[in-house]
């Protein structure tokens, strides 16, 4: 599992930019589902949320990126799905090739560039769920000082256009996929063994939406809102689900 630390320049530039008050904080609707947010650079929309994370899909057109922003209250993964892209920290360029991922502590500033022609398509888990905790550092399209988009910038109709798609919240199962990517739901009782449900293979991530994976001396190993490849899974000798957990997990196709 790649994990990205906070450091201490991003716990300086957060300081640098704790006033809130000088943000533009635009009216947000009750709920995300059924909804497309248009970005300068693509767009996005929610695919699943529960009481712990909140999973949305992304596309990010061909040269642009997001803005250098954090979350000082949420931790941050991505999954690449398709495409190639470039996530920037202070210190670190990660490049991610479908399927790929990348897990970042609150308060790390990063900013995602697509890298590929076509776009790249991008799962992004928000734990705990909370869409208005942002802060952008600089932004190429002048939102600096602007908070998460309003409802002007949703769409509510037409959205087969991009290509919507959701669980339901109270989902224990289900699948998505297009010719390049299979996105499924997984639900896994207690005491069960992680082996019998993944495959544990460098092309398969996995992301926990509520439960662990602990190693034999209970240590946790995949806590909610990680994100790793399986075979990351195959350094550690004995593993199980303690308690009643639910995955996400993406594969190619």
């Amino acid at each position: 599992m790649r994990l990205i630390r906070i450091s201490e320049r991003d716990t300086a530039s957060l300081e640098r930019l704790r006033d809130f008050s000088a943000r533009t904080a635009l009216p947000q609707p009750q709920s995300y589902k059924n909804r497309v947010v248009v970005k300068p650079w693509g767009y996005e929309f929610l695919v699943y949320q529960n009481n712990e994370v909140a999973v949305w899909f992304l596309h990010i057109k061909k040269g642009h990126s997001t803005s250098m922003h954090c979350h000082p209250t949420k931790k941050t993964a991505l999954i690449v799905l398709s495409g190639q892209a470039l996530c920037n920290t202070f210190y670190n360029r990660n490049y991610l090739n479908g399927i790929d991922s990348v897990v970042i502590e609150k308060g790390v500033f990063h900013s995602t560039q697509c890298l590929s022609s076509s776009g790249a398509d991008i799962i992004e888990i928000e734990t705990p769920p909370n869409k208005t905790d942002l802060v952008r550092l600089n932004d190429q399209y002048g939102r600096e000082s602007a908070g998460y988009e309003g409802m002007s910038e949703m769409k509510v109709d037409g959205l087969e256009r991009y290509g919507y798609f959701a669980f339901d919240e109270d989902a224990r199962e289900g699948a998505h996929s297009t010719s390049k990517y299979e996105l499924s739901l997984l639900s896994c009782p207690p005491q069960s063994d992680p082996g019998s449900f993944f495959s544990m293979s460098r092309d398969e991530v996995l992301v926990s939406c509520s439960g662990r994976i602990c190693e034999a001396q209970g240590n946790v190993v995949i806590d909610v809102g990680d994100a790793t490849e399986g075979a990351f899974l195959t350094t550690f000798e004995k593993l199980s689900i303690p308690e009643p957990a639910l995955f996400l997990r993406a594969r190619p196709r």
